[in-house]
């Protein structure tokens, strides 16, 4: 996967006024919260694929130690830009970023992002022994629908509107779950979180995991 892939998203616009609130799904009034993660003052948190840095910023209003990392450099300087003065913004993938860190974070999350475009085999093992005993894993995409499981490359649209290839990592809950506690997670566990009424109808896949 190029870097490139990503910098199409950078050129969309930020929302014209933060989120209300932390979100796992599509849809900003939709689903849990930050209270599936470890945060608060003296809590150390990232962010695998932060975008312009909405969620991060609300996880910096608990007084934790915010920590973001996006393959895009226009959605980390959109981050910077926008949350600069409360959360630390880094360019580079998440697996260079984890590969190193030992018992540093108490909560690890990625919201449609890093985790669904990294092999799992290279990223769970760093994320475990990135956080520290008891810490939170928690991941959102969306699940498997009328698509085989597993790694799938599929089309996207780069800066320059040419045709991309991505491989997307997408599997149901109890194949993360079996995955996570070989990583050495010692629980893990997800669900398949329904849309609300009248929108689309594939939901979204969320898996917690404790270290």
């Amino acid at each position: 996967m190029s870097d490139t892939s990503w910098e199409k998203f950078g050129h969309f616009p930020p929302a014209e006024k933060p989120w209300d609130r932390f979100c796992w799904t599509q849809y900003s009034d939709h689903g849990p919260g930050l209270e599936l993660l470890s945060t608060g003052p003296g809590k150390r948190v990232l962010d695998l694929g932060m975008g312009k840095g909405d969620n991060l910023a609300h996880v910096a209003g608990t007084g934790a130690s915010a920590v973001g990392v996006d393959i895009s450099a226009r959605q980390v300087d959109a981050a910077r830009e926008r949350f600069g003065d409360v959360i630390e913004a880094h360019h580079t993938r998440a697996e260079e970023y984890l590969t190193g860190r030992e018992a540093e974070f108490d909560s690890v999350y990625s919201v449609f992002g890093a985790v669904w475009f990294t092999d799992p085999a290279v990223l769970l093992p760093l994320v475990r022994r990135a956080l520290k005993p008891g810490g939170r894993f928690v991941f959102s995409h969306l699940p498997p629908s009328g698509e085989c499981p597993g790694p799938h490359e599929y089309d996207m649209y780069g800066p320059g509107d040419e045709l991309l290839a991505v491989t997307r990592w997408c599997f149901r809950h109890y194949r993360w779950a079996q995955m996570l506690l070989d990583a050495g997670f010692t629980t893990a566990g997800g669900q398949r979180l329904p849309c609300p009424k009248g929108k689309q109808t594939i939901g979204t896949l969320i898996v917690e995991a404790t270290a």
